[in-house]
């Protein structure tokens, strides 16, 4: 059955704007006084307007008291109060007293709008932070809460680190500074730690101890009890208590809670005058502007939605994850992860907190040092992109050019042959487990909403890669905590784990909208005070990374269970968040295939574009930018109205439109003069902005809601396949827990240890010369001093050799480093060689079985570093020149049966599934046939080559067979990873050119197994003795 990825879970939400549409209808006046006086004597928008911005309220407040403004400034008071009055009855996202928030149920029909809504009031973080860090001041109020050490603080050197923001922040470590950290690990009161302090430093006066740990509390290395601002308001309990010897605070804390109180009762559009006194409770002396206060608003209403309307979310959602790509929304995650299988292997596991650290690990992605960079466009190399932007282009010429500009996604346009055809990996990735959904609902009234007629708008906010995102931070004015809980818990299969991510902003004005309840058993703090004896508490330094077929996997090591890190905010990790916290949040979204939406492949920068719809759901309204003629107009209001008009006539656009920039958007009527004075400064001011059709224009589509604009959210799981789970996805038996542990490392080593690596940088075009003339001469003149030797080619990014000789330091470095360096020299004046670097050899213990299995696998590179070499070299002279898949699969196999007595084809046979490739076996069978030899491998190359050495090198040595016990055939990583630097050794970095070689080794297999299993003639592979 098509479509069926998702399904809904628990209740779907409803965002409702705070007036109807018609409540501020244009009336064509001109004068702004007389607009704003309109405008200002609704109790709804005047109070709305000061909850927003206290600086706006002002301003009107002056206005009505008789003060004359300027004509510039009484301007741009109308146009700020024109916005807030369109965002009012026009935007039903939620913010302060502008939309509202309700939870609806699927059944017949139903819609009662009782009232404006209630209110819910709580002290904004922002605030309550600087409070409570003047309030840590006081030492009688350190004494009254815990500390923690912050889990973000890592050593380096003398030093103890800390980030802040897009840098960090530093303490010289000394006795006192190590000693907190290894006593404060876990919580401690604070006047209990001053005591252990004293104890320990009976030189040091106890002032001093107490000045030395408030700074670290201050600098945040120390994390006080007190904590953030949480969803239940219970942390002014605790502050309160915290502050119970300090008479005016507690005073200041009890007169602003009450004044909240009193104006959370208060109905909207009543409340004006207890908001002031709310408002001079906390904060007497602030300026005008943004108030300290938070405020959210649940809508008073009781709504039922068909089952059609969530049925045809899930068929939109399923349907654009088919058509999402893959890397589209986390590319740098693809380069992480591919930095991971590098260092420790596809089967590594290794601690976040070491893998985050620049020195003992990976460090954090590259692109975290800049947050505010965009993530890169489509590469225009990439042939998938360019085939759907070359369709794409094509459909959306058809679409203008038809009466109603309209792009249908219908069976026939789906199945357009846009894409290549998914590999097996990406037929087994599962799609995210779960997704918030919005949509506008449009239907003329609740009888046709029943009847299956109605439209679903998706915005330009299309929602949330963790269901119940969009709405969490709404969960205590809706009464939906439960319900939340319940769909989150869902999440949890048996295999998953899922954990709810806490972190701390970098900017403190994104606490509140992270005031979200805790929806799952498991909770991963990051940067915050937290107690690990607490149940549910994982310490992500210990959550253990690996790597399997959907991406970078959490592994938690007490249970083995996979962690889903789960964020039920929707606050941007990707600018706000740690960078531990941030990579935690991308490797939860980066497992599998993204959920992306509609993307418009490079065409998004068109003029126009059509209408895009699958279904009743509207994807993309039409949507029109600013051209050249109307941002010129903008300058001058005389040419304006004319340009406007213009620009309507020219492109076709309607008198009611939605401005939209970014994910925020009210609607304009064009034929009004003060609305077309609101797009002019938009287009003034050069922030890009879209302009799209209003669908709901005149009011079609909101009968159902009696006037007012809505949003349905639908939270959606992923629906495991009929079949059966997919591995890592789907419900499952609960799993017996188990320990799991890092995988072991063999350590670095060091220039001057045992082992000598060199990186020699050269032109990529030069890499075959060196190999095939000049490192031979140097590997020879090597003789004893190294035992064992190999090579590969790498970027990073640019185009080197990786050189490794393995050996007693004394001879290695006292006699080969100067051979190495002569002959660097000769290729340098040469002009093959750029230069010669030595590093640190930090073998990939995970990825070749492990430290016990890691000498074995060097020793087989060793050997088939030889080998290639050798071909290189024939190659060089002039030697034969078979297809290099021909080369690559005979290569393949001899390895292959040099590790021992196994069923290499079966293996094969099941690792590798047909492709595109596949072709490259259908050309060059014949060669193939000849070359690639089950039983024979080793002969079948030196045959295909005219060198009967190498068959003696590969039949007669023991590395393989010593290798092989302890990874045939269980383990797959390992030997792919021994295939994958052998076509490395011979051919470079060419992963299809590699793809092509596993192909011919495929066919040859299965041709093999065929004629095993149906004649009876052929043998189990064995290697050439």
């Amino acid at each position: 059955m098509p479509y069926d990825h998702y399904e809904t879970a628990g209740p779907l939400f409803v965002r409702m704007a705070g007036a109807p549409r018609t409540r501020y209808l244009p009336t064509g006046e001109t004068d702004p006084r007389a607009h704003i006086r309109r405008l200002a004597s609704d109790p709804l928008l005047r109070e709305a307007v000061r909850v927003a911005s206290g600086s706006l309220a002002d301003t009107l407040d002056r206005l009505e008291a008789g003060e004359r403004l300027s004509p510039k400034n009484l301007t741009r008071t109308a146009l700020s109060l024109t916005r807030y009055a369109l965002r009012h009855s026009g935007r039903p996202t939620p913010f302060g007293l502008f939309a509202g928030v309700a939870v609806a149920r699927t059944g017949p029909a139903r819609a009662e709008i009782t009232g404006p809504g209630r209110k819910s009031v709580r002290v904004d973080g922002t605030w309550l932070e600087g409070r409570v860090r003047q309030w840590l001041t006081v030492p009688e109020v350190r004494h009254r809460i815990s500390v923690a050490v912050n889990d973000l603080c890592r050593v380096r050197g003398d030093r103890l680190l800390l980030p802040a923001g897009r840098g960090e922040t530093s303490v010289r470590r000394n006795a006192l500074v190590d000693w907190a950290c290894e006593t404060a690990a876990a919580p401690v009161p604070y006047g209990e730690l001053i005591a252990k302090a004293v104890a320990a430093f009976p030189e040091v006066p106890a002032e001093r101890v107490d000045g030395a740990l408030a700074r670290l509390l201050r600098h945040g290395f120390l994390l006080g009890s007190l904590g953030e601002p949480d969803a239940d308001g219970r942390i002014l309990d605790r502050v309160e208590e915290a502050v119970a010897g300090l008479p005016d605070a507690v005073a200041e804390l009890r007169g602003a809670r009450a004044a909240l109180a009193a104006y959370e009762r208060t109905d909207p559009g009543a409340g004006e005058t207890v908001w002031r006194t709310a408002v001079a409770a906390l904060s007497p002396d602030r300026p005008a502007g943004t108030p300290p206060v938070q405020v959210d608003l649940g809508a008073v209403a009781d709504v039922r939605l068909p089952e059609a309307v969530a049925e045809e979310v899930r068929r939109y959602a399923s349907m654009m994850w088919t058509l999402s790509p893959r890397w589209a929304a986390l590319p740098h995650l693809r380069d992480y992860q591919d930095a991971f299988v590098d260092r420790y292997g596809a089967t590594g596991l290794v601690p976040l907190g070491e893998l985050t650290d620049p020195h003992r690990g990976l460090g954090l992605p590259a692109v975290y040092r800049d947050p505010d960079a965009a993530p890169p466009p489509h590469d225009p190399r990439d042939d998938t992109a360019r085939r759907r932007r070359l369709l794409l282009a094509e459909l959306v010429q058809e679409a203008m050019s038809a009466h109603d500009g309209e792009l249908r996604l219908d069976p026939d346009v789906l199945a357009l042959p846009a894409r290549d055809e998914p590999s097996e990996a990406e037929r087994r990735t599962a799609p995210p487990q779960s997704l918030d959904l919005c949509f506008q609902l449009l239907a003329d009234d609740l009888q046709a909403l029943d009847r299956g007629e109605f439209r679903l708008i998706a915005g330009p906010h299309t929602g949330s890669w963790t269901a119940g995102a969009t709405v969490a931070r709404f969960a205590g004015v809706t009464g939906a905590t439960e319900d939340l809980a319940r769909v989150l818990g869902r999440l949890d299969d048996g295999r998953a784990l899922p954990a709810q991510v806490v972190f701390r902003p970098h900017d403190p004005r994104a606490l509140n909208p992270m005031r979200v309840p805790a929806l799952v058993p498991h909770r991963i703090p990051v940067g915050v005070y937290a107690d690990p004896a607490l149940p549910g508490h994982l310490d992500w330094r210990r959550l253990l990374v690996g790597v399997d077929a959907s991406g970078l996997r959490l592994t938690d090591p007490a249970t083995g269970r996979t962690v889903l890190p789960v964020v039920p905010h929707m606050v941007n990790p990707h600018k706000l968040a740690p960078g531990p916290a941030r990579l935690l949040i991308d490797i939860g979204h980066g497992r599998g295939r993204p959920w992306t939406g509609w993307d418009w492949y490079g065409l998004e920068d068109l003029p126009a574009l059509p209408r895009v719809t699958f279904g009743r759901v509207t994807l993309c309204p039409r949507r029109w930018k600013p051209d050249r003629h109307l941002r010129a107009a903008a300058a001058d209001p005389d040419r304006w109205d004319a340009a406007v008009a213009a620009w309507r006539d020219r492109h076709g656009i309607p008198r009611h439109v939605q401005l939209v920039l970014d994910d925020r958007g009210y609607g304009l009527d064009l034929d009004d003069p003060w609305h077309r004075t609101v797009l002019r400064h938009e287009v003034r001011a050069a922030v890009p902005f879209l302009v799209t059709e209003d669908p709901s224009a005149d009011g079609t589509g909101l009968g159902w809601a009696h006037g007012h604009r809505t949003e349905v959210v639908v939270p959606l799981v992923h629906r495991p396949e009929p079949a059966g789970p997919a591995p890592g996805t789907g419900p499952a038996p609960a799993a017996a827990p188990r320990t799991v542990a890092p995988s072991p490392r063999a350590g670095r080593h060091l220039p001057g240890e045992d082992w000598l690596y060199a990186k020699l940088y050269a032109a990529e075009d030069a890499h075959a010369e060196l190999l095939g003339r000049w490192l031979p001469r140097l590997v020879r003149e090597a003789g004893e001093d190294a035992d064992r030797w190999f090579f590969l080619r790498y970027r990073d990014p640019d185009p080197h050799l990786r050189l490794r000789f393995h050996g007693d330091p004394g001879p290695l470095h006292g006699r080969l480093l100067p051979v190495l360096a002569r002959h660097a020299r000769s290729w340098q004046d040469a002009g093959l060689l750029r230069r010669l670097v030595l590093d640190t050899y930090e073998p990939e213990t995970g990825r070749y079985g492990g430290p016990d299995a890691l000498p074995h696998a060097e020793r087989l590179f060793h050997l088939d570093s030889r080998s290639v070499l050798d071909q290189l070299a024939l190659r060089a002279r002039g030697g034969p020149r078979p297809p290099d898949e021909v080369l690559a699969a005979a290569n393949h196999a001899a390895l292959l049966e040099s590790l021992g007595d196994w069923d290499w084809c079966a293996w094969v046979d099941a690792v590798f599934s047909k492709g595109a490739e596949h072709s490259a076996f259908q050309r060059h069978r014949a060669a193939a046939r000849e070359a690639v030899l089950p039983g024979r491998a080793a002969t079948g190359l030196a045959t295909l080559l005219g060198a009967p050495h190498l068959a003696e090198l590969w039949a007669g040595a023991p590395a393989g067979r010593a290798y092989g016990p302890l990874v045939v055939p269980h383990d797959t990583a390992a030997l792919l990873g021994l295939l994958h630097m052998q076509h490395n050794r011979l051919f470079g970095i060419d992963r299809d050119g590699e793809e092509r070689g596993y192909a011919v080794l495929r066919g040859i297999a299965r041709e093999h197994l065929g004629r095993r299993r149906h004649t009876g003639t052929g043998t189990s592979p064995r290697k050439d003795v």
